[in-house]
């Protein structure tokens, strides 16, 4: 049986995914992890898939390269609820060449996907979708969707608008910041570059209404909070330490460029100094309302209108005048040379309150830390709790329990679940080519 990739029908350029379909190597799948009360029923879950299919079609897309640009292009083949013990390796034979999976065992199902095809927000309309459409076969009742897609709403085209594919309106008065040069962030020494090789979670869990009553206290949001206690306890472990501590917060931007329902990659982030700046001088209350205010700063709706119409002209460019694919792998990636240091908090939200929503006992966020060399915190709130995943490629356990120590410090209560490891498979979307 032949290896070689089918050709697939194109349609738009892959704008969004320049950041990604571009890189020499292979990325890790992004998977979210949903643990269930029962066990799932494999024929129910397919037809569940097939009904998100058939409402959001362009989730079964594929890529295609021609000559050196990317597409989006549109993929016949069947997607399959596959009975695995984990996710699969995505993009690939074994997939049908989708960028989204869906695979279960017992109590649980993963959903993947190629982080070139969607974001965080394109994977949850997925999961979503499905899980709906799961519980009312399953418990033979026609839930309130609650704003989820079904199929008993159309598809718009805004779903599938490309971010990059427009010139926005800038104000005439805006001025992109300058640019000055800061000191390099500090690094946490007990993170050992591992490109390779398993990732450790370490979890906790905290009562939602204490944590935001603590959170509106101080004047604050959740992830700003939250990277205030992880910059703590990494001054107890740390209490020498010779550069700022800086926070990466990625940021969906949709609502700032008025496309809030593409699937597409359509984010930024901010960064903050956290620990070991003059804002250490001020009060905890202060300091955590200085952070927000900074937070809000870098949100400017202009700035990132501004970005955004300056990286669509640069990726539009690129693949209009790409001529050999592995000629543009060759070049050197941005995406590499980020600094990913000291940490990272990615807030997802809130899942919505279904009256199903019961019924799923756990959610977490699976990722790879930025090229195994860094923190990553993923924080998602359901059924009345933060879930908070410690995730590291090396151990880091006298971090997680001075983290345990801090929150506790604080009076907020605290449990933290059992250290598990987990592995993400390649993505292998130019697999045959």
């Amino acid at each position: 049986m032949s290896n070689q990739r089918p050709h697939f029908e194109k349609k738009e350029l892959a704008l969004s995914g320049s950041p990604y379909v571009y890189l020499p190597m292979d990325i890790p799948v992004y998977t979210v992890e949903v643990s269930h009360r029962e066990e799932i029923d494999g024929d129910l879950l397919q037809r569940a898939l097939d009904s998100t299919i058939q409402r959001m079609p362009y989730l079964s897309d594929t890529l295609e390269i021609d000559h050196g640009a990317v597409y989006h292009a549109k993929n016949p083949l069947p997607m399959e609820a596959a009975h695995a013990a984990g996710p699969r390796v995505v993009g690939g034979k074994e997939t049908n060449y989708h960028l989204l999976d869906l695979t279960w065992h017992g109590n649980k199902t993963w959903f993947s996907m190629y982080h070139g095809f969607c974001d965080g927000q394109g994977i949850n309309s997925f999961l979503e979708s499905v899980l709906y459409h799961y519980y009312c076969l399953k418990d033979g009742v026609a839930y309130d969707p609650m704003g989820i897609r079904t199929n008993k709403t159309q598809m718009s085209e805004a779903e599938t608008f490309e971010p990059f594919s427009k010139k926005y309106e800038v104000s005439p008065d805006f001025k992109m910041p300058e640019r000055k040069a800061q000191t390099a962030p500090y690094h946490l020494p007990e993170i050992i570059r591992t490109p390779s090789g398993s990732v450790r979670d370490y979890g906790f869990r905290l009562p939602s209404d204490a944590f935001m009553r603590f959170v509106k206290e101080n004047g604050t949001s959740p992830s700003v909070m939250l990277s205030m206690l992880v910059g703590e306890a990494i001054k107890l472990v740390h209490p020498d330490a010779d550069a700022p501590v800086m926070v990466n917060v990625p940021i969906s931007i949709r609502r700032m460029l008025g496309c809030e329902e593409t699937f597409k990659n359509c984010s930024s982030r901010a960064v903050l100094p956290i620990n070991f700046t003059p804002l250490d001088a001020l009060p905890f209350a202060q300091r955590a309302a200085q952070l927000r205010g900074m937070l809000k700063q870098q949100m400017n709706p202009d700035l990132h209108r501004s970005v955004y119409n300056m990286l669509g002209a640069m990726y539009g460019k690129r693949m209009a005048e790409a001529a050999d694919y592995q000629e543009e792998i060759r070049k050197p990636a941005s995406f590499l040379t980020t600094c990913h240091d000291t940490f990272y908090i990615d807030y997802i939200g809130i899942i919505r309150k279904t009256a199903y929503a019961c019924q799923i006992t756990d959610v977490r966020f699976l990722c790879k830390p930025a090229g195994g060399n860094t923190l990553h915190l993923n924080m998602i709130e359901h059924n009345g709790e933060f879930r908070i995943s410690c995730l590291a490629c090396c151990e880091i356990t006298p971090l997680t329990d001075a983290l345990e120590q801090v929150i506790k410090d604080h009076g907020l209560p605290v449990q933290r679940t059992p250290e598990q490891q987990f592995s993400l498979p390649l993505t292998a979307w130019r697999e045959g080519l």
